[in-house]
């Protein structure tokens, strides 16, 4: 029995290797994009004073 062996001669082609690398660099670009839209959002909930979705002037005062 013989078995057949397949040569390749050709490198893997580089725009492979670009796209997945762009890929990547695309996808921690937007990660850091959303944390910071995050951030400001959260920043602006503390400024106008919204906890939980519902006003903090609607809450009840809580004594110290």
């Amino acid at each position: 029995m013989v078995k057949k062996i397949r040569v390749i001669d050709e490198a893997p082609a580089v725009e492979e290797k670009t796209a997945d690398n762009d890929f990547m660099e695309l996808a921690k670009s937007m990660d850091w994009k959303l944390w910071e839209i995050l951030q400001i959002l959260q920043r602006f909930e503390k400024k106008i004073g919204v906890v939980d979705g519902t006003d903090i002037a609607d809450q009840p005062l809580k004594k110290k």
